[in-house]
């Protein structure tokens, strides 16, 4: 061999050598040792002392130190050992958000909490909810890497899609069976995808319940109604009554029926109640029936607003509060809200809450799908960020953080022993009512395509609530028909 092919066999096998070296010892999730300093379930779960927020929390133009009510925060996670050599020199994470931060406390005290924990600062893009999926699936199409963590309204319904696309990343590591053990199973199977893994992470819990003006149901001579049917009749009467004493504009009932993951949340309901499911023993989705003549019954029967089919999550709890509806479905958050004066300018000492109803002769009210908003890793991005985009996720679903998304924001905690807390208990209105709520949530896995079904049983829905469909069995069988080409 020629001196000069030594050397140049020399360079090749040094270049190997480096790179191989580059490629061991590179920082990641794999350096990350997450039952150290103690196991998962407990670093988690470690609880310190509450203490006030003060002004070096106020961030993201949002001053939390000012707040009038509940302005303290929650501390005691624990971050894993190995965690700062996996981040490498990564200093920022961007997130996409649902909603503005202003009204987002919860986040911004987390995102600030987590900050100087890590060091690590969340850029936080604030998104109204019609934008997020485009958003996650443009970014996820492209394969960008613009958006590390992706912020999931709707886990049941996206994480099925996303996951079987391969758009996001596989976190099973952070879900021994242990730390599935601090949750609700029924809530688990939201962040599943369909090959049974983990990806994703709880951040706050989307709970339903029925609100309702006590002073309009007297008036109107009805009872709070304790099943769908009775809904049905009530909602109908109290129509009526605000028809004729209070004029246009006032409705039996309202709710966000524009907005496709709320038309999922009473399919759901409707159906769930009667002890069944969407997604039949062999995977099929199946609109039942009895549930959709009980939803289009509130508008051909009962006093559900023609106005309903445009509102979206938010728009139809504000009409609540302004006082011109007698009923409404929606969140748990909205029990801090409609008590808060600057929001409930219409229903101030006039409003009162409860499960969502019954079935009929059939089981218990309360029974929903478990709404998990939840985040999302994009796989695209580099080793060092994906470990700090785990870390974010372990936290955001540590007791710590899930008490701060109860207490100072309302959201329902995923974490059941919240709900225990002496300062939870002290402060939070309708713990208990809260709690059951949550434990009656059923998780369930939807196929890939369910986004697309949602959209065809929305535009079927519109039409036969607008009268534009005579008969609502007829639409129904429609929409299965063109369900069943999806499957």
């Amino acid at each position: 061999m020629t001196m000069s092919k030594r050397v140049i066999w020399t360079i090749l096998v040094m270049s190997v050598v480096v790179m191989y070296a580059a490629t061991a010892f590179a920082a990641g999730p794999g350096d990350i040792q997450w039952n150290d300093p103690m196991p998962m379930a407990e670093r988690i779960a470690a609880q310190g002392p509450v203490e006030e927020i003060t002004a070096d929390y106020d961030d993201y133009g949002v001053e939390l130190s000012k707040r009038a009510h509940n302005k303290a925060m929650l501390t005691g996670y624990v971050l894993p050992d190995g965690w700062k050599d996996a981040i490498g020199d990564v200093q920022e994470l961007v997130l996409t958000n649902s909603g503005g931060l202003a009204h987002d406390p919860a986040t911004v005290i987390n995102a600030k909490i987590f900050e100087k924990l890590t060091g690590v600062h969340l850029n936080i893009i604030e998104m109204k909810d019609p934008l997020l999926w485009p958003k996650t699936l443009a970014v996820s199409m492209a394969k960008s890497t613009d958006v590390d963590i992706y912020y999931a309204t709707r886990s049941m319904l996206e994480i099925p899609h996303l996951s079987a696309a391969g758009w996001i990343l596989n976190v099973d590591v952070l879900w021994p069976e242990d730390v599935q053990a601090l949750f609700p199973e029924k809530l688990l199977g939201a962040i599943q995808g369909p090959d049974g893994s983990f990806y994703g992470s709880p951040l706050a819990l989307w709970n339903l319940f029925l609100f309702y003006r006590p002073s309009w149901l007297e008036q109107a001579g009805v009872e709070v109604p304790e099943t769908w049917q009775e809904l049905v009749v009530a909602t109908k009467k109290v129509g009526d009554w605000a028809a004729e004493n209070l004029g246009p504009g006032n409705a039996g009932m309202v709710y966000p029926a524009g907005d496709p993951d709320l038309l999922h949340h009473i399919w759901a309901m409707t159906t769930f109640s009667q002890g069944k499911r969407i997604v039949n023993e062999e995977g099929k989705v199946v609109l039942d029936p009895l549930a959709w003549q009980m939803i289009t019954d509130l508008w051909l029967k009962g006093g559900m607003s023609q106005e309903s089919v445009e509102y979206l999550w938010s728009t139809a709890p504000e009409v609540f509060a302004k006082g011109k509806a007698g009923f409404t479905i929606t969140g748990g958050v909205y029990i801090n809200m409609f008590a808060d004066p600057e929001f409930g300018t219409g229903v101030q000492d006039d409003w009162g809450v409860t499960l969502v109803p019954a079935w009929e002769g059939v089981g218990e009210p309360g029974m929903a799908v478990a709404g998990n908003d939840s985040w999302m890793i994009n796989p695209n991005i580099s080793d060092e960020k994906k470990a700090a985009a785990m870390l974010w996720l372990d936290f955001e679903r540590s007791y710590q953080a899930q008490f701060n998304e109860l207490y100072l924001e309302g959201n329902e905690s995923e974490v059941l022993g919240v709900y225990d807390h002496p300062k939870v208990q002290e402060d939070v209105s309708y713990p208990d009512l809260r709690i059951e709520a949550v434990q009656k949530q059923i998780g369930e896995s939807y196929p890939p395509g369910m986004m697309d079904i949602l959209s065809v049983f929305k535009e079927y829905l519109h039409r036969v609530a607008l009268g534009m469909e005579d008969d609502p069995e007829a639409a129904r069988q429609l929409i299965q028909e063109e369900i069943d080409m999806m499957q």
